[in-house]
């Protein structure tokens, strides 16, 4: 019975997931949706499917965690907005070969700002920033099926204001190494607020993502599909330019990611990836360049682990993502 606790939570999530909608205008703690992993930035965005050793692929979906048979240190840093900074540290290690655990920080700060009346006069300033705290636990309920779930404390904190929220991570991972595919299943940012700005208490933003990755045999190389916000499938929790086509197509490709990895040997890849939700919204008018599309690579040395991302995120911002992992 304790197996398959992880299961059926997560399967009395899905079920109920029609009724959900976690429009981004109506939750808080946004910054949670930004990337973490260098490999899954570099895949498209949402990855739950890739089942590599690491410190950072276990945060879109704790299942992850049990890829790791190693005790990791992890850093990771994000370019971002000018200004701001996005940076965070992670630990995994294991109790036995079927049970894993881990702990990450991510931290968000956004710098030093002007602090106004409701007129519009300086009164000094502030200062604005995310973080928030989690811990990880895996388990492989069968040879081939694992399951994991993360508890996180969240806060925000701007000028004199505080927000604290509990939020949990459900995630599910099969894989069958004879067909060289695995699929996983990810339900995140469960929970809602404790204390609120002003009393005015908003959603987590929730999310369900399902992806697969598979590996042709004898190729070099491995392909991953994803889906995220399977809980939302209106033309309204969406941005269309007006007139533009907001048809059920259209939707459809607002939840897809896709991506590829290049193995160039067992120890270095390259990966390519495209977001068609950020290629749709984030381009300007016929002039889509390389929005939403995404060049990632990774180097394993002896104790050290190196991956690196580049995003193309709108038409003039893009982002870097790093993260080191050492065997300690």
């Amino acid at each position: 019975m304790k197996i398959h606790l992880l299961t059926i939570a997560l399967a009395s999530i899905l079920i109920g997931a029609g009724t959900v909608r976690a429009q981004s205008l109506e939750s808080s703690f946004e910054f949670l949706r930004l990337p973490v992993s260098a490999h899954n930035s570099s895949l498209g965005g949402r990855t739950v499917s890739v089942f590599d050793p690491g410190t950072t692929l276990f945060i879109t979906n704790p299942a992850l965690l049990s890829a790791n048979d190693t005790r990791l240190l992890g850093l990771n840093v994000m370019t971002w907005f000018s200004g701001t900074t996005v940076a965070g540290a992670q630990f995994t290690d294991n109790f036995d070969e079927r049970s894993h655990y881990a702990f990450n920080a991510r931290y968000v700060s956004y710098g030093r700002m002007k602090e106004t009346s409701a007129d519009g006069t300086v009164t000094g300033t502030f200062t604005a920033k995310d973080i928030a705290i989690g811990a990880t636990w895996s388990y492989m309920l069968t040879d081939n099926l694992s399951g994991g779930a993360t508890g996180n404390i969240i806060t925000s904190r701007y000028g004199s204001m505080t927000s604290v929220a509990i939020g949990v991570d459900l995630g599910l991972l099969w894989f069958n190494d004879d067909r060289f595919l695995s699929v996983g299943v990810a339900a995140t940012n469960l929970g809602g607020q404790i204390k609120a700005f002003e009393n005015t208490f908003q959603k987590l933003p929730f999310d369900i993502s399902a992806g697969v990755t598979w590996n042709p045999e004898h190729a070099p190389l491995r392909f991953t599909v994803s889906m995220d916000n399977l809980t939302r499938w209106n033309a309204s929790d969406f941005w269309f330019a007006q007139g533009e086509d907001s048809g059920f197509g259209e939707i459809l490709k607002r939840h897809i990611s896709m991506g590829a990895d290049i193995n160039l040997s067992e120890r270095f890849y390259v990966a390519l990836g495209c977001n068609l939700r950020t290629r749709a919204e984030m381009a300007g008018k016929g002039s889509k360049g390389f929005t939403g599309m995404s060049v990632g690579t990774g180097l394993r040395l002896g104790k050290v682990m190196f991956d690196l991302s580049y995003g193309k995120y709108q038409v003039s911002e893009s982002s870097l993502i790093c993260n080191f992992a050492f065997n300690i």
